[in-house]
């Protein structure tokens, strides 16, 4: 096992253990966002299996390579299909746009810029989202899809990706917050 396998297994325990509290923190009445979550925690897992596969005796590359796949696609529309929970027409479009290119990658026909176009738009929507909600979070989140999925192609991709990827979710559970109206009061005199 080379330092490469280990730091590479190091990346994808963080990106568990931030995927697990975004799960422990999760509403019941939210589907699509857990699933961001679940994508998260299940990709980690198996990073960690596959980069330290040696140890096992255990060849998990396929079902690493599939959740690669689905840790690039999903996350960000089940994420937007979430914050647009009330308008089903626009969280079905956001849950579709990662849909499509993950069932493409699984039917082995990847078309890697219809899934850029896909991320980039859903990416693109959560800055609208953000600017009309005001959630600076929202903004961070964006930043670091951009910086997960269009700037690690040049990097060393098993330990920067992950980190990546732990960087978006931990934006995306700060994005969600509870705001607390005051009531107007009497008035002073």
């Amino acid at each position: 096992m080379g330092d490469d396998d280990l730091s590479a297994s190091i990346a994808h325990i963080v990106l568990c253990c931030m995927a697990g509290d975004g799960l422990g923190r999760t509403n019941a009445n939210s589907f699509a966002h857990p699933g961001m979550h679940a994508n998260f925690f299940i990709h980690g897992v198996l990073g960690f299996l596959h980069y330290q596969s040696g140890q096992f005796n255990t060849d998990f590359k396929k079902a690493f390579a599939i959740s690669t796949n689905a840790s690039r696609y999903l996350p960000l529309p089940c994420l937007m299909a979430d914050l647009y929970r009330g308008d089903q027409g626009i969280s079905t479009l956001h849950l579709f746009s990662g849909l499509i290119p993950f069932a493409l990658s699984l039917a082995g026909q990847e078309h890697r810029y219809l899934g850029n176009l896909a991320i980039a738009g859903n990416i693109v929507s959560l800055c609208l989202y953000s600017h009309q909600h005001d959630r600076v979070w929202g903004w961070y989140t964006a930043g670091a899809g951009v910086l997960a999925y269009f700037c690690t192609p040049h990097m060393p991709q098993k330990i920067v990706y992950p980190l990546l990827l732990a960087l978006i979710e931990s934006c995306a559970q700060k994005l969600f917050h509870v705001e607390f109206s005051t009531a107007p009061g009497p008035p002073r005199r």
